[in-house]
């Protein structure tokens, strides 16, 4: 359970010499940088660093220029030193004299392509008409109104036979709608396109054209052709020259990132007169490596710290866990990072998430197929998660050799068993639900009794006694749940018992304490005289509900811990169900079939939904008892891992 050690460091040199600090330490690849502002806001002369970015604007146009010509700008390794900004100005505008320029041609022919396809898809819509386009639009005596009207309203039409205007000539049909035009004389116009609008007329503007619709439609086509060639042609020129600079391209775009990283870092530092300030964090065990960077730097100083000196500044986590468990250093983040002074939960949730996968997931042959998708997702994808599959796979087998399932053969292994002595199979499903059941509650119970223990072992590294003996979670809650479970144990069992002593003592007693342990913890803590703020009468009744919650969650944490039973019942049911599919048939391809995909669908379903449980379980039930996770991941400053090209 343990946290990289950190040191902290601090940096003072002449303010000429910030850059190349950046560029040493951003080269060790150890330092994470922290505001060193705030370790000097309470004295004058100290000045924040608030730059604008120089190469901002160059990063973001050749970023722009190569997404548009369907490049993914990413560093690589061999792109030299940065050139002087005179140099950087020349090569962009060289680029974009010559990539932007065709660029350009190539969204101008685009839009133009997009243009024709409009106009196109609007004049088929009125092929049917007979009527030149062109004497339309120079029409001076009559107006035309081309659109779209709903069916509906086109019955509405008879009661408009008043008005001899009110006509409409249909051309085609699209869905629930007519497409087509009416005609009004100049001095009816606004009268007849009031009553068309009330209608829900929608009308559509035709663009200048020449001829018939299906003239003008077919003119288009033949534009339509010829522009999307030079579309194309177009795009084999700039696809030619940018494999030709691809190396030039990416080369300038690593400097400008390296040099905007760079530049960015400088807003950590702060300046006073003539010198600058840099304070940061790396772990006890880089000091060397640090040192090898940062002291090719002349005129500048530096001083290393312990984390507990600065009480204000928390320092960030690095995990550093042995490699079987470091997979789950995954859900560890996902849930949050220790604090500095916190334990590191990764071993222990790595043994006990394992562990409760492989009880509800217990199948031998799918727990082998579950840890081999495992790896192969880790080894082909990439997937953290597939890391956590392997060890939950292999859990799971070696549970299904306890419960003697081999992809839902419940029998398949009993030879196995005789010829290691046994009569029959260590468990047998069927015939042990209450004992699994019972099993499972059991696992709670001690994986409470763990979460607790934890907190106290936390709260004493902290220094914080009250919490350790006086809270849910700490001595007195471990004492009351301890003894809850002895004397519910003691009444099933028909044990004898001192029942009153345990009560008395078990419950009663750290029942009060846990009642008023804000008074107590203060006491204990050292923070002098308790100062409520309400009544004591409204105290009471608080802390009673408090105490009546803490009481509740005890038994509803390890209730929950039955699920853990209840995933067995429902895998081993599950696979009853297909193998019972399968009875009926009396194909045997049929048969194994059904048997295949019934373990397929059993492997991905249950696969998930085990995950999810147990994961449940360890966030809810075990790390809300000693674990806040709110500290600060380790990032150092670096410019990123560039692909060799």
């Amino acid at each position: 359970m343990a946290i990289e050690k950190m040191k902290m460091v601090s940096i003072i040199g002449k303010y000429e010499m910030l850059d190349d600090t950046i560029q040493a330490y951003l080269d060790s690849g150890c330092f994470q940088p922290e505001q060193a502002a705030q370790f000097v806001e309470n004295i004058k002369g100290f000045a924040n660093l608030n730059e604008e970015n120089p190469f901002a604007t160059w990063l973001n146009q050749l970023t722009e220029i190569l997404q548009s010509a369907n490049i993914n700008p990413e560093p690589v390794a061999d792109a030299g030193p940065t050139p002087s900004k005179e140099i950087i100005e020349q090569k962009m505008q060289k680029i974009d004299e010559r990539l932007g320029s065709l660029q350009k041609q190539k969204a101008k022919l685009g839009e133009n392509i997009a243009t024709i396809k409009d106009t196109i898809e609007k004049l088929s819509h009125f092929e049917e008409l007979d009527i030149d386009l062109g004497d339309v639009a120079k029409s001076q005596f009559i107006k035309f109104r081309f659109g779209r009207l709903p069916t509906d309203s086109y019955d509405k039409l008879k009661y408009y036979k008043s008005n001899p205007y009110v006509l409409f000539f249909p051309c085609s049909t699209e869905g629930d709608y007519l497409w087509g035009a009416y005609v009004a004389p100049v001095e009816s116009a606004t009268e007849v396109d009031s009553i068309f609008s009330s209608l829900f007329f929608e009308r559509l503007h035709l663009p200048d054209s020449v001829g018939t619709p299906a003239e003008a439609r077919a003119a288009l086509e033949e534009q339509l052709k010829t522009a999307q060639h030079q579309y194309d042609e177009l795009s084999e020129i700039i696809g030619e020259f940018n494999h030709l600079n691809m190396d030039e391209y990416l080369q300038l775009y690593t400097q400008l990132k390296r040099s905007y990283d760079a530049f960015e870092i400088r807003k950590y530092a702060t300046k006073y007169g003539d010198s600058f300030m840099l304070v940061g964090w790396i772990p006890e065990k880089d000091i060397d490596t640090f040192k090898k960077y940062i002291d090719r730097v002349d005129a500048i100083e530096y001083s290393f710290e312990n984390p507990e000196d600065e009480k204000n500044v928390q320092p960030p986590i690095k995990l550093k866990n042995p490699k079987v468990f470091k997979p789950f250093e995954y859900y560890v983040e996902m849930f949050g990072v220790p604090d500095y002074d916190e334990i590191d939960p990764t071993p222990f949730m790595a043994i006990t998430y394992t562990l409760l996968y492989g009880i509800m997931f217990a199948d031998v042959g799918q727990g082998l197929i579950l840890a081999l998708a495992g790896f192969l997702m880790y080894k082909l994808k990439g997937m953290q998660i597939g890391r956590i599959l392997i060890p939950c796979g292999i859990a799971g087998s070696f549970f299904g050799l306890i419960f003697g399932s081999v992809f839902g053969f419940e029998n398949l292994l009993d030879p196995m068993y005789r010829a290691l002595g046994f009569s029959e199979k260590p468990i047998e499903i069927m015939s042990s639900i209450n004992e699994i059941l019972i099993l499972a509650v059991a696992i709670g119970v001690v994986m409470m009794i763990l979460a607790i223990g934890l907190n106290i072992f936390c709260c004493l590294k902290r220094k914080q006694l009250g919490e350790a003996l006086v809270s849910e979670n700490g001595l007195s809650g471990l004492i009351v749940y301890i003894s809850i479970i002895g004397l519910i144990l003691s009444i099933f069992l028909d044990a004898l018992a001192p029942f009153s002593l345990v009560f008395v003592l078990g419950i009663v007693i750290p029942a009060i304490l846990l009642m008023f342990k804000e008074p107590i913890a203060w006491r204990l803590d050292g923070k002098g005289k308790f100062k409520r703020e309400q009544g004591l009468g409204e105290y009471m009744m608080q802390s009673f509900f408090e105490l009546f919650e803490a009481l509740l969650s005890y038994i509803t944490n390890t209730v929950s811990f039955l699920r853990v039973g209840a995933f067995v019942l429902v895998h081993f049911g599950m696979m009853m169900v297909f193998f019972t599919l399968a009875d009926m048939t009396s194909n045997p391809v049929i048969y194994y079939l059904i048997i295949i995909l019934g373990n397929v669908l059993v492997l991905v379903l249950e696969g998930l939904l085990v995950g999810v449980q147990s994961l449940r379980l360890e966030f809810y039930e075990m790390f809300s008892r000693f674990y806040s996770g709110d500290g600060k991941p380790y990032t150092p400053a670096k410019i990123g891992e560039y692909k060799n090209h």
